[in-house]
């Protein structure tokens, strides 16, 4: 995930740079985000010798988050514009626990999205200041858990596409305030225990809805 975004900020870097002698306008901006995400997760527990699934657990969840990103952005056309936009905190979902039958607490895991980056194209409608968003969202899936066993699971990258809808009202002096809505899928994610009688856990069906209001210097 961070060779990706490196490559992505190199070639952002490197079109800036040639942008600049035909006056196409970058952009940096700050913003504030509410999101809502949901998933289904499967459980698959094997038996001892690993060849076949004894029990299968499905649930379905949702969260809500608050976190902060930050992007850059260059102006193509008066129409047309190209960014990045980086979620530099963790995400984390709420934390699940099992418990034994004398209430002791024997298993706990929970999932942290790191590196959430979004490369996207900004596309002005004739509407005031309404535009559309379309983008490419990826994130690694970070999985944190006390197993009773002491096993650990492994982690995975997802990745999705972005679709949405803002509003961006200019201020002065190339300030400027934006407020958006996206809705993002993405791809299912799985890890397991590692052990023979193993646990694997899976999880699809992953949506997202974000609200966003963001400050936006142009230059």
């Amino acid at each position: 995930m961070k060779k990706l975004i490196i490559a992505i900020c190199s070639i952002f870097m490197l079109t800036l740079t040639s942008a600049m002698s035909i006056e196409m306008r970058p952009a940096v901006g700050i913003s504030g985000n509410m999101g809502v995400y949901a998933a289904t997760g499967i459980e698959d527990n094997y038996n001892e010798a690993g060849t076949a699934i004894d029990e299968t657990t499905t649930e379905h969840g949702a969260f809500a988050t608050e976190f902060g990103s930050i992007f850059v952005e260059l102006g193509l056309t008066d129409v047309l514009s190209v960014g990045v936009d980086y979620v530099p905190h963790t995400i984390e979902t709420p934390n699940n626990k099992s418990s034994g039958g004398n209430g002791s607490v024997e298993n706990s895991v929970e999932a942290h999205f790191e590196d959430l980056t979004t490369v996207y194209a900004k596309i002005n409608v004739p509407l005031g200041g309404t535009y559309l968003k379309l983008g490419y969202t990826q994130a690694d899936v970070i999985s944190k858990e006390t197993m009773s066993s002491g096993n650990s699971f492994g982690n995975d990258t997802t990745s999705g596409y972005t679709i949405g809808l803002g509003y961006n009202h200019e201020i002065s002096n190339g300030v400027s305030v934006r407020a958006e809505i996206t809705g993002s899928d993405f791809s299912d994610v799985k890890a397991n225990n590692g052990a023979t009688n193993k646990v694997e856990v899976k999880v699809k069906d992953m949506i997202g809805a974000r609200g966003t209001v963001s400050l936006v210097k142009s230059f």
